[in-house]
């Protein structure tokens, strides 16, 4: 028996309800929760909007967001192009591309052709046989459900939908009641439209069900799907942090625990490599060279905590700093799950530690100041930025990277690790490391996760 749609709306608001109270609990710090990076890892968290549609054999579910600001229809994507032989693309399209020299090369646009006629509703993208339309509004999960049932499959909606791209066109192996409970079809940053520019749709993020049955909706089992949910869309979001994976489509169960967990550290691997080329060949320029390497791989800086490169931290409008300045910047501000952060300052790798009498050197203690002009803009303009970084006065440590771990940065003193502890005394920074401490560090991490030496790859 298929669900009713008022029972479909009910069990979605509670889900989404369930989803963010989870989401809480995962990211809270033990022993109350996991202690998971908080990530924006599912629309069901701040999305204020999302379209149901209840056919007769399945449910698609689909998040009501904004198009790409670029003309991803023109070029970009990504997304599919249902065409037809001769093309029906305008010409001044083709004109565009020819003048922009992207003809033959790849722009992210995937012509498909279908080898049968697409009817009109299809090409047109028009949802026939709607027998029910509503929205629906939670205010206390400040979501609104645009409600719609239709007395077709899900097939021929999903085929309208794409305008023929998914049934006409292609095979994409959509759910279907055989599949079990909550195992989604999603498409995720995905374009579709026909040649002739008619209509379009991006999707930010829909979920397609295969079952439409009291079974498959019964509220029993929420429970165990945001559980198995949250535990997917942390594995897709921390194999990719970064986010820049562009479209994806995933069809159903996956083992997704494991292929991203190993992409995760093919991620370090690669890092670690970079890392080693920099200090190999690079280690005699600036550090601007380190500060590149360290944006594209944060994962070298902290495993434990999301990266903000280049923060400016402003002074009110009529206040100076102590030495005139209008803000302060530090290289890079970690930010982690429990609202504590960490300030960092990088210096050059080539600069020395101790002058030939065994003293710091002038560059560590100009490097020092800085850090001190961060602590001091925290104590005083708190208000200025408790919005950005709330909490940050009370739990926030200081860290400088320079130089390297060798005798002649510290000018053969007899033991590097105890000068170093004595350069944090003196300067009161929380921690003072050489590039290749931050080497070591990503090097052991790998080792103790796989077993394996990343040297002996």
């Amino acid at each position: 028996m298929s669900i009713e749609i008022d029972k479909l709306r009910d069990f979605i608001f509670e889900y989404i309800s369930k989803y963010r109270e989870t989401y809480d609990n995962f990211t809270s710090l033990p022993p109350k929760g996991a202690g998971y990076p908080r990530h924006s890892i599912s629309p069901f968290l701040n999305s204020e909007a999302f379209e149901v549609i209840l056919a007769e054999d399945g449910v698609v579910i689909n998040e009501v967001a904004n198009e790409p600001e670029h003309q991803w229809y023109i070029a970009g994507g990504p997304a599919f192009k249902v065409d037809l032989e001769p093309t029906k693309t305008p010409k001044e399209v083709t004109k565009f591309i020819d003048d922009n020299g992207l003809t033959g090369k790849p722009i992210g646009i995937y012509r498909i052709v279908p080898k049968e006629h697409i009817p009109s509703s299809v090409w047109k993208g028009k949802i026939k046989n709607v027998s029910y339309q509503k929205t629906a509004v939670n205010d206390d999960l400040n979501v609104s459900l645009h409600l719609k049932q239709v007395k077709t499959n899900l097939k021929n909606l999903i085929c309208h939908m794409t305008f023929g791209a998914y049934g006409i066109v292609l095979d994409p192996h959509l759910p279907d009641t055989t599949t079990a409970f909550g195992e989604p079809y999603i498409i995720e940053k995905m374009g579709f439209f026909p040649a002739d520019l008619n209509n379009r749709c991006f999707f930010n993020y829909i979920e397609i069900y295969g079952q439409s049955s009291f079974e498959a909706w019964d509220k029993r089992i929420i429970n165990l799907r945001v559980k198995n949910d949250l535990r997917r869309d942390f594995a897709k979001t921390l194999s990719n942090p970064d986010g820049d994976k562009g479209g994806s489509i995933s069809m159903g169960a996956t083992n997704q625990w494991v292929e991203n967990y190993t992409n995760r550290l093919g991620k370090l691997k690669q890092a670690i490599d970079d890392f080693k080329n920099v200090l190999l060949f690079q280690s005699h320029e600036t550090e601007d060279v380190f500060h590149k390497l360290i944006e594209k791989h944060p994962i070298l800086l902290d495993v434990y905590g999301s990266c903000e490169s280049k923060p400016q931290l402003h002074y009110p409008a009529d206040e100076l700093s102590p030495i005139g300045k209008t803000y302060v910047e530090p290289d890079f501000i970690v930010i982690y799950a429990d609202q504590s952060y960490k300030l960092v300052e990088l210096e050059r790798a080539s600069k020395k530690v101790a002058t030939k009498q065994g003293q710091p050197r002038a560059e560590v203690g100009q490097a020092a100041f800085q850090t001190a002009e961060w602590v001091h803009y925290i104590r005083e303009h708190y208000n200025q930025i408790k919005t950005r970084y709330p909490g940050i006065h009370t739990k926030c440590q200081t860290s400088l990277i320079m130089s390297r771990s060798t005798q002649s940065s510290f000018n053969n003193v007899a033991d590097i690790n105890r000068y170093k502890e004595m350069i944090i005394q003196q300067y009161t920074i929380d921690e003072f490391l050489t590039y290749d401490d931050l080497f070591d560090r990503a090097c052991t991490a790998y080792t103790v996760l796989t077993g394996l030496s990343p040297h002996g790859i």
